[in-house]
């Protein structure tokens, strides 16, 4: 498991502003790819960057050479995903637009209230923690 030493974790997090240190944690959004384990995130929304790939690999797993068998297939395997299909498609495409909006340049990122980044931390709740001890030095006037 990646994690980005502390001092980038901070200036991420301070990159947000005084602004955004007093307001009550609203919404936190991560951002991972497939192979990342995720702890302590109940409560958040989880974007799964690689979801697309994903969903395109499962769908095209050992499809015939002739395209209408594999059209056929494919359309039978999408069927069979039901509903799942289209949430993780949206789940996908809505992170990918949301983390460009951000300016997510990494994973995984965990993002507080639609303004501050935390880098480099699985852990959503230590990422939250992180932000919180942030904020409360930047009320204080100090850096953590």
């Amino acid at each position: 498991m990646f994690r980005a030493p502390l001092p980038l974790i901070v200036a991420a997090v301070l990159a947000a502003g005084p602004a955004h240190a007093q307001q009550p944690i609203q919404k936190v959004e991560v951002f991972v790819n497939s192979a990342m384990v995720l702890t302590n995130a109940q409560g958040a929304t989880v974007y799964r960057l690689d979801g697309l790939q994903q969903l395109q690999d499962e769908l095209s797993q050992g499809l015939p050479s002739d395209p209408n068998k594999a059209a056929q297939i494919a359309q039978q395997r999408m069927r069979a995903m039901g509903a799942g299909l289209q949430e993780r498609a949206s789940n996908a495409a809505t992170g990918i637009g949301l983390a460009t909006q951000y300016g997510v340049d990494r994973m995984p990122a965990v993002v507080v209230n639609g303004q501050a980044i935390v880098y480099g931390v699985t852990d959503v709740a230590e990422a939250v923690r992180l932000f919180l001890k942030s904020a409360q030095a930047q009320d204080n006037g100090r850096r953590p």
